[in-house]
């Protein structure tokens, strides 16, 4: 049941932003932002409120960098489909003002063709949905340049690719 409310937690998290802008009680930044590429200032770290429902009080973190600076997201969830066929990373309220979420691997809301997470290596296209929330403004890296490679274990790795406005973004995520 876990690995299913991860998945549909960053696939509502997806939806929210599709439908509009921020919905629900926001997170708090640590560090207020500042105006940069794509709305990215100084390095924040979602601190949830009380009343935030989502993916708050585990180990999982994620940095996501970008030219005008980076944003820290800690405290989340990872959970691995059966055999490590894939990982899920959720971290925040996904319609709070800040969430990161990654799906990596051959999920069950992902085609059967896609790859798997087990045993590390570079996922691409169907295998792959970044997505996160700063300061209530969501972000989706491109289906078509999203890439995450991910550690033999299946415990962490780096993603990369472009937002809609070619702006190029990486990061790093661990469990």
């Amino acid at each position: 049941m876990g690995r299913s409310v991860a998945i549909l937690g960053l696939l509502v998290g997806l939806v929210a932003s599709a439908c509009g802008g921020p919905t629900g009680t926001p997170a708090t930044p640590t560090v207020a932002p500042s105006d940069g590429a794509s709305g990215v200032g100084a390095v924040a770290t979602p601190a949830a409120s009380p009343s935030d429902a989502g993916f708050t009080g585990g180990t999982a973190t994620a940095t996501v960098t970008l030219p005008a600076g980076a944003v820290a997201y800690a405290g989340g969830s990872c959970e691995h489909g059966p055999g490590d066929a894939w990982v899920a990373v959720n971290i925040g309220a996904p319609n709070g003002a800040e969430y990161f979420g990654l799906i990596a691997g051959r999920s069950p809301y992902s085609p059967a063709g896609a790859g798997t997470a087990a045993g590390g290596g570079t996922l691409k296209g169907d295998a792959v949905v970044v997505t996160y929330r700063h300061a209530g403004v969501t972000f989706v890296l491109e289906h078509d340049t999203a890439t995450v490679v991910l550690i033999v274990d299946v415990s962490g790795g780096t993603f990369s690719g472009h937002l809609a406005d070619g702006t190029s973004v990486s990061g790093t995520f661990a469990c």
